[in-house]
C-alpha cells in the first residue's frame, strides 16, 4: 500500500508532538509562493488575466452575438464546482449569453461521456469542462472540436488533445503552489526525522499529480530529514476505508496530506475512529473542513483555489475566442493559504461571500481563530 520516499537528515525540524499550535504566529501572505510554481499543459508557462480581457467594443459584440454555453462538471457536489458554475453564469450574463445546461456526471467516466455527446446534441456555442478521467474521456471531448463547437477546460486537458485544435485554453489554479503550501504548513507540525503520508489520488488527473508534485518537491528542497508514504485511493466516496487502512498499517505517521477537501474528511473521519489526532493538510477550503479548522480540529491548515475567479474567467475565455480571438494555454491563479488565523478574510477571497453564519460562530467560539 505505501510507498516510501526518504531523505537525509537535516536540522530544520518542526515542532515536536503535542506543541502549541505553530501555525498560530504565521502570517498566511507568507505562505504564498512568490511565482506561479507549476506550468501548464506540456510545460507551458501561465498567461494573464489581461490576455483575455474583452474591449468594450468586444463586450457589445458579445451581446449581439448572444452566445450559448454548455457546462459539464466532474461533479456538483463540493462548492468548488457549485462556485465555478456560479462564476461563469454570473459573467456570461454581463455578456447577454445563455448557459443552455449543467451536466453533473458525478465522477462518474461512462456518465461523463454520455453527457458530452448529449451536451453536443444541444449545439452550443462553446463548452466549459473539467474532465473525470484524463484519458478515459478524450475521444468524447474530441467530438467537440469535431462538432464546430469551442472547448475551454477547468483544470485538465484529457490526454491528447492539442491546443488550439482541439481546446481553446484551460484555466486552472497553480496546483504545485497548493500543493508546497500544504507542505510547508504541515511540516511545522513534524519534528526531525518524522513521517508524513499523502493520501494519493490514483487517477490519471493532471492537477491532483501537480499538487502531489508541488507538496513532494517542496518537502525535498526544504525538510529533506522528512520520510513520505504514500496510499493511493481511487473512489473519493471510500477514501476514509483506504486512510484507515494505511493508518493501521503505518503507526510512524505523524501528519497527512490530500488533495482535495473530500479525502481530507475521510482521513478525519479514518483517525477519529481510531481515536488518534494527527495534523492534516488539503487543498480547497469547504464547509466541512472549514469548521474543523476553525475549532482546532486536525485540520491544520488549507491552500485554497478561487474557483469563483477562475469561473469568471473561463466565461471571459470562451466569449474572447467565439469573438476570434485567442486565449492563453494555460491561465493559472495562485494559492490561497487557509490558516486559523486568517480564515474568514480568506473565505471572503476565494467565495466573494461572507461566511457561513456557523463558521462565524464557530471562529468566535475558539481563540486565535479569525
Amino acid at each position: 500500500m505505501a510507498s516510501l520516499l526518504a531523505g537525509c537528515a537535516s536540522d530544520t525540524g518542526g515542532a515536536p508532538a503535542g506543541a502549541e499550535n505553530p501555525l498560530a504566529q504565521v502570517k498566511a501572505a507568507d505562505l504564498v509562493p512568490e511565482a506561479i510554481v507549476g506550468l501548464g499543459p506540456k510545460g507551458v508557462k501561465s498567461g494573464t488575466l489581461d490576455d483575455i480581457k474583452l474591449t468594450e467594443e468586444e463586450v457589445n459584440q458579445a451581446k449581439q452575438k448572444k452566445f450559448r454555453v454548455g457546462i459539464v462538471m466532474q461533479t456538483m457536489n463540493i462548492e468548488w464546482s457549485t462556485e465555478q458554475v456560479r462564476g461563469i453564469t454570473e459573467r456570461l450574463k454581463k455578456y447577454d449569453a445563455e448557459v443552455v445546461g449543467v451536466a453533473d456526471p458525478n465522477f462518474d467516466v461512462q456518465k461523463q461521456v454520455s453527457s458530452i455527446e448529449n451536451m453536443i446534441q444541444l449545439k452550443p456555442d462553446a463548452i466549459i469542462s473539467i474532465p473525470v478521467d484524463d484519458t478515459a474521456t478524450a475521444e468524447a471531448y474530441r467530438k467537440i472540436g469535431a462538432a464546430g463547437i469551442k472547448l475551454i477546460m477547468m483544470d485538465n486537458v484529457p490526454s491528447g488533445l492539442e491546443y488550439p485544435k482541439d481546446y481553446q485554453g484551460m484555466v486552472s489554479s497553480d496546483n504545485q503552489g497548493n500543493g508546497a503550501v500544504c507542505a510547508e504548513a504541515l511540516a511545522k507540525y513534524i519534528p526531525e526525522g518524522g513521517t508524513v503520508g499523502v493520501l494519493d489520488f490514483g487517477v490519471d488527473f493532471f492537477v491532483t499529480k501537480e499538487r502531489m508534485k508541488g507538496f513532494v518537491d517542496w518537502m525535498k528542497d526544504n525538510r529533506p530529514d522528512i520520510k513520505i508514504k504514500v496510499a493511493e485511493f481511487l473512489d473519493p466516496a471510500n477514501s476514509g476505508k483506504d486512510a484507515g487502512n494505511f493508518l493501521t498499517a503505518n503507526p510512524d505517521v505523524q501528519g497527512m496530506f490530500t488533495e482535495w477537501e473530500v479525502p481530507a474528511v475521510g482521513i478525519d473521519q479514518a483517525l477519529r475512529a481510531q481515536g488518534k489526532t494527527m495534523p492534516i493538510t488539503a487543498v480547497n477550503i469547504a464547509s466541512d473542513v472549514a469548521a474543523d479548522l476553525a475549532t482546532g480540529g486536525n485540520i491544520k491548515a488549507l491552500s485554497a483555489q478561487v474557483p469563483y475567479d477562475q469561473g469568471l474567467a473561463e466565461a471571459d475565455m470562451a466569449v474572447k475566442v467565439l469573438l476570434g480571438g485567442t486565449a492563453p494555454n494555460w491561465l493559472a491563479f495562485p494559492a490561497v493559504p487557509v490558516l486559523q488565523n486568517n480564515l474568514l478574510d480568506a473565505w471572503k477571497q476565494v467565495y466573494h461571500q461572507d461566511p457561513p453564519s456557523q463558521l462565524t460562530e464557530a471562529c468566535k467560539s475558539t481563540e486565535g481563530c479569525a
